[in-house]
């Protein structure tokens, strides 16, 4: 009987283990993911690179007025920005203004959801510096590395549906398709240019859940190193 309450007790304790290790895993990737989305939307340059393709496309305008129009839209997309988005030279339909706020509160979940998970992570990290579990943040890349495997094949195969697939679940109206004869400023955002971004956000979060996993290695290395010392000199 106290067998096998003990093997009870030991497998209880396994799976709450493995629980404690998936949740710990699972903020840590949900800060990779949002991290990831944040740093390549916000990535400006990436932008800057395609002007002149956008130029070409767009002869009426200048480049300057093209990188000032998509600063604007940046800054408006920064959390802290609680102004009205007025563009430079473009006109705006109210169904187009509208689309822009709801993608700026989608921002803002996405920032708040960065900034808990950032917090947890950093508080989780700490915990575990001196233990075992270093192992959660191998959990962690090996989640957040199947996200971009499986993203990038449909990209991969038809970058065009995927994104129209992504507006009609992202948003509950039509005010994403856009009539460049009420609201150009969709001319100077390119389909194309929203693969690139996908591309360079799914590129963050490989490189990233790399360093999740080369860290929780490196922990688990040291913690093993650590300890053993201790537990022989016990042994003697």
């Amino acid at each position: 009987m106290k067998r096998l309450n003990l093997e009870s007790s030991k497998l209880k304790s396994y799976k709450m283990k493995n629980l404690k290790t998936f949740l710990m895993a699972l903020i840590n990737s949900i800060m990779i993911l949002t991290g990831s989305v944040i740093l390549g939307i916000f990535t400006r340059p990436l932008y800057y690179l395609f002007i002149p393709r956008i130029l070409k496309q767009n002869p009426e305008y200048t480049r300057e007025m093209i990188k000032a129009n998509y600063d604007i839209l940046i800054d408006y997309y920064n959390p802290f920005y609680q102004g009205k988005l007025v563009l430079d030279g473009f006109p705006m339909s109210k169904e187009g203004e509208f689309h822009f706020l709801e993608v700026k509160q989608i921002f803002n979940m996405i920032f708040i959801l960065f900034a808990v998970t950032f917090v947890l992570a950093i508080v989780i990290y700490i915990y575990n510096r001196r233990t075992s579990l270093g192992g959660y943040l191998k959990t962690s890349a090996l989640m957040t590395f199947i996200i971009p495997f499986i993203l990038s094949i449909p990209f991969l195969v038809d970058f065009s549906r995927s994104f129209v697939l992504f507006h009609e679940i992202a948003f509950s109206n039509d005010y994403w398709i856009f009539d460049p004869s009420i609201d150009p400023v969709i001319t100077i955002l390119p389909e194309w240019f929203f693969m690139y971004a996908a591309f360079l956000i799914l590129v963050f979060m490989v490189v990233f859940a790399g360093l999740s996993y080369v860290l929780g290695r490196y922990l688990e290395k040291r913690n093993r190193n650590y300890y053993r010392p201790i537990f022989k000199s016990k042994m003697r």
